[in-house]
């Protein structure tokens, strides 16, 4: 695949949409349509540019975005799990914990402790049983 400037500005629009519309269900109809490009072509081109699937970005933005709702909410896992586009509280917790080394709850109890937002991962890296 060439290295085409059109193709990183349209990569760049996308990062621009995805993050103004990451509170929504966006999908790869979406984000094809977009673009301009075939579903298939857009995920290759996306991957390239970014290092990961345009999944993988959605997703992660949504858990750093959550990350607010637990440190500084009172709703449960689950209504935040619900509130940021994740299928059930078990995929929410499976994915946290798979990117940041322990549970959404495990990270609350660390920020209210130690008051800490942005090193949850190497604390919870720490104490990987959580």
């Amino acid at each position: 695949m060439k290295d085409c400037p059109f193709s990183k500005e349209v990569i760049e629009q996308t990062l621009l949409w995805i993050d103004e519309n990451v509170d929504k269900k966006i999908t790869m109809d979406d984000l094809s349509s977009l673009s301009g490009y075939s579903k298939w072509y857009f995920q290759r081109l996306f991957t390239k540019y970014v290092k990961v699937t345009p999944a993988t970005y959605i997703r992660r933005k949504k858990l750093l975005l959550s990350l607010t709702a637990i440190k500084y909410g009172t709703k449960n896992i689950g209504m935040i799990a619900e509130d940021y586009g994740f299928n059930s509280h078990q995929t929410y917790n499976r994915i946290f914990k798979k990117e940041l080394g322990c549970t959404p709850a495990y990270c609350r109890e660390v920020f209210k402790e130690y008051g800490c937002f942005t090193d949850c991962k190497g604390i919870c890296k720490k104490n990987s049983s959580r």
